[in-house]
Order: structure tokens, then sequence, then C-alpha cells
């Protein structure tokens, strides 16, 4: 007889992880990876294997671009609108509370960070991909309140 297999969801931030989002979502952008980037944080501070013992409630403006961020997290975490353990709160700004359990995690995207997203996208030129490498490498503190 096989052994169940304990799958984990990937605590980190790779191309295969952003490549699996955006075979999800249909295409990349800032917003996709900041979802992925909250989800992965909410991972390792919650110690979460993802999928079934983590609930999240993400509040934001339910709309794209922002509504994005709510794939990038069902693809980091698992949490997914099928299995009930995602839900969206429309609201502004950019934020997610994460639950495990008795503990929880609030990760908000800083002011200063969702106002350059915003105007990177209004722009629509070629400092998109130059924010994409920045939301990919830069330190999560530099991008988020984590609480």
């Amino acid at each position: 007889m096989l052994e169940p297999v304990i799958w984990s969801k990937p605590r980190m931030y790779t191309d295969e992880v952003e490549s699996a989002a955006c075979e999800f979502h249909g295409h990349g952008g800032p917003f996709l990876v900041i979802g992925l980037r909250m989800g992965i944080k909410a991972l390792k501070v919650l110690d979460s294997k993802g999928w079934f013992n983590l609930k999240c409630i993400v509040y934001l403006r339910w709309e794209p671009p922002a509504s994005c961020v709510i794939d990038g997290i069902q693809i980091s975490t698992g949490c997914t609108m099928g299995k009930h353990n995602i839900e969206v709160c429309d609201s502004s700004g950019v934020m997610a509370v994460f639950r495990k359990g008795e503990s929880q995690v609030e990760i908000r995207i800083r002011d200063e960070v969702l106002k350059l997203v915003e105007a990177s996208l209004k722009e629509e030129s070629s400092s998109i991909e130059e924010l994409l490498e920045w939301l990919r490498k830069v330190d999560d503190d530099e991008i988020f309140l984590i609480t």
C-alpha cells in the first residue's frame, strides 16, 4: 500500500511559481506578483503547508488590476474560492489576513508601493518590466506592512 503524500506549497518565490500563476491567471503583472508574495509570506509566518489548514480574507478594490492579487494568493497558498477558504471584501488599499488555527498574520501593501504600481500601470511603458523585477526580489518589509 502506498503511503499518502503530504504536500506542501513552496515557500520561495521561483520562476516555476510565477509561471504557474501566469498559466492560471492568463498573464503576468505586478498585482499577481504581489499576491504571490503575500501568500508565500503567510505560509512562512504561519508555518502552513497551504491548501486546507489556511484561510484568507482579501481586502481590495474587487476589479482589475488590483483583484489580480486574489489569483496570486490562490496559487501561492492553495486557498481557493472552490474550497471556500478564501473570501474577498471590497475595500480600498490591498491587504490580506491569513489564519491558521488560532494564529493569524495581516499583510498590507505599503501605500507608497501601491501608488508606484498604479502609476506604472497607467503609463503602460517599459518601466513595468523593471517594476516586476523589483517586486520579485525586494525584501518583504519594503513592500508590505506585516502584523
